[in-house]
C-alpha cells in the first residue's frame, strides 16, 4: 500500500469516528480531532464551530489541567469536562499526540457523553495504532 493510499484510508477512519460520536446522541454537536500542540487536525459539526480557535484554546486548557493534577498529587489526566450554561465541552487525551473534543448541548447526558467520547478515543488508538 503507498503512503498516499494509507493516508487516505486514515482520513477515512478519522471522519467516521469523528460522525460515529456526533451520531451517538443528538446532543453532541461537534466534534474535533486536534494536535497536543493546538493543530486542527479533522472535525465534523452541526452547524458553524471554527476548529483552529477550538483547537489552539483546548490544548492550552488541557495542559492547564494536566499541570492542577500534578499540582494535586495526581497523575494522568483523563478527562477535562467544561460546563456552562448552555452545555458541555469534554476533552479527552489519545495517546501523547492527539486531544479529542466533544461539545454538547445542555440537554446531554454527561455520563453518556463522556463514555461516547471515551469510546470514540479508543476507537482512534485501535484503528489507526495510535
Amino acid at each position: 500500500m503507498t503512503e498516499k493510499t494509507e493516508l487516505v484510508l486514515k482520513r477515512k477512519v478519522v471522519d467516521s469516528h469523528l460522525s460515529a460520536l456526533l451520531d451517538s446522541n443528538d446532543g453532541v454537536y461537534a466534534a474535533l480531532l486536534s494536535s497536543i500542540d493546538g493543530h486542527a487536525i479533522a472535525s465534523k459539526a452541526r452547524g458553524d464551530v471554527t476548529d483552529s480557535k477550538l483547537a489552539a484554546m483546548t490544548s492550552s486548557c488541557l495542559a492547564l489541567a494536566e499541570k492542577i493534577a500534578l499540582e494535586a498529587h495526581q497523575n494522568n489526566c483523563d478527562f477535562v469536562i467544561l460546563q456552562n450554561e448552555n452545555g458541555y465541552v469534554a476533552l479527552k487525551r489519545i495517546g501523547k499526540k492527539l486531544v479529542l473534543s466533544a461539545l454538547a448541548k445542555k440537554s446531554v447526558s454527561l455520563g453518556l457523553l463522556l463514555s461516547s467520547t471515551r469510546t470514540t478515543a479508543e476507537s482512534f488508538q485501535r484503528d489507526i495504532g495510535l
